[in-house]
């Protein structure tokens, strides 16, 4: 029997102005400040732990506990956060990077033991307060309430292009930091800096209470009372993992490459030419027609990397590199956007943080995959490449397995 109440008509979106319509202007400001110092935590920490007379060794496991911590906090964080509302898990997740990273300052002043310092590492990482999560969870609600299935579409590709912006400012707020200042300053700086970018989020959350609290009976019932279907959350976790891996296997091998040319000081510049290309990338492909299904969307981005790979193994000169990067972020770009779309796409509603932050956990543990067989390849430069390769082929393989497992699910959205 047809119900007594009229279906929401779906409301138009302006292209110029829906995103800020919709989130207003506090909510995207302080969302990009606010995760920031996660982007700037890594490199940070890794250049204090070796400026400060540590062997470089100890700074690269330092930075390994650092993303391990984050893998095994990330999936906490989303419960909590679905379940309390993001107010509290963030000022509580500040509260305790704060705490490790004063005793983590300690522990290496007063030569500490190594095995606390890696403690106080991975509790840093595991505080991760997640703001791109929420910050997408918070989005996907605004969606659904307003029936605006465009919405989502471009604030995740907006969200992807923050993303890549803050991982391109962070490791440099770091290095200009930790340069310029010297280890401990350094350290104190950064401290201060995640009080700044994270306390902004925080007092934003706080002023709007209602409107990011924690989920409710008829959220609940919305979204429907199951769970998280692992079978079609696995296909987007998969992409994730495979993006992972491309940043960290890139990351390696770029860096084996201009060791062995004596331009290190190009690998920077060079690996954001990537951030670019995926930032750029992140917004066009948010705008794409839904007759292009995520699915292929997938495919398109893995076979730009398989591409940009092929030019890469003759290990070219800094400028052509650099547009291959480019090319690679392109790729980059149009897997997470549509990894994170067809995540929101498949989670209840009082179950978005939780899958947002588990695609972010792949993404985690692809970096750390990559990193550390990305290394081993690197011996020789161009076989760091390989495994990059590796994994377009595998986001192949993920696309297809994204066609056959639909969302199946809401009607706010199109496949």
């Amino acid at each position: 029997m047809p119900s007594s109440t009229a279906p929401q008509a779906q409301t138009p979106l302006s292209a110029q102005d829906s995103l800020v319509a919709a989130g207003g202007w506090p909510f995207l400001i302080t969302a990009f400040i606010g995760r920031l110092p996660a982007a700037t935590l890594q490199l940070g920490l890794l250049l204090y732990v070796s400026g400060a007379g540590l062997s470089l060794g100890l700074a690269g496991i330092t930075v390994a506990a650092v993303g391990l911590g984050s893998a095994v906090g990330a999936p906490l964080v989303g419960r909590l956060v679905d379940h309390f509302g993001p107010l509290p898990v963030v000022v509580s997740a500040t509260l305790i990077q704060l705490l490790s990273l004063t005793a983590l300052l300690l522990t290496v002043v007063n030569d500490g033991p190594t095995p606390l310092i890696l403690v106080c590492a991975a509790l840093v990482g595991s505080a991760n307060p997640q703001v791109g999560a929420i910050a997408r969870a918070h989005w996907s609600g605004l969606a659904r309430r307003r029936r605006q299935p465009r919405l989502i579409t471009r604030a995740l590709g907006y969200e992807t292009a923050c993303d890549e912006t803050s991982f391109i400012l962070g490791p440099v707020i770091a290095g200009l930091l930790v340069g310029l200042l010297g280890p401990n300053p350094a350290l104190l700086t950064i401290m201060a800096w995640v009080i700044v970018g994270q306390g902004a989020f925080i007092m934003y959350l706080a002023r709007h209470r209602t409107e990011h609290g924690a989920a409710t009976v008829e959220d609940a019932a919305a979204g429907g009372i199951g769970k998280i279907s692992i079978a079609k959350a696995l296909p987007p976790m998969l992409v994730c993992l495979c993006v992972g891996t491309v940043f960290g296997s890139t990351q390696t091998a770029l860096t084996a490459v201009n060791v062995l040319r004596g331009t290190e000081a190009y690998t920077g510049v060079i690996y954001g030419f990537m951030g670019a290309g995926s930032a750029v990338a992140s917004i066009l492909v948010s705008r794409l027609p839904e007759r292009f299904p995520l699915s292929l969307r997938v495919a398109i981005g893995a076979s730009f990397i398989a591409v940009a790979c092929v030019g890469l193994f003759s290990l070219p000169s800094a400028p052509v590199m650099a547009g291959l990067f480019v090319i690679v972020g392109v790729g980059v770009g149009a897997m997470l956007v549509s990894s994170f779309g067809r995540g929101e796409r498949i989670a209840p509603s009082h179950r978005i943080a939780s899958v947002m932050t588990m695609l972010t956990t792949c993404l985690v543990l692809g970096v750390s995959l990559g990193a550390a067989l990305g290394g081993v390849l690197s011996v020789q430069p161009e076989r760091g490449f390989m495994l990059t390769m590796a994994a377009a082929v595998v986001g192949m393989f993920a696309s297809v397995t994204l066609h056959l497992t639909k969302p199946g699910r809401p009607a706010t959205h199109q496949e």
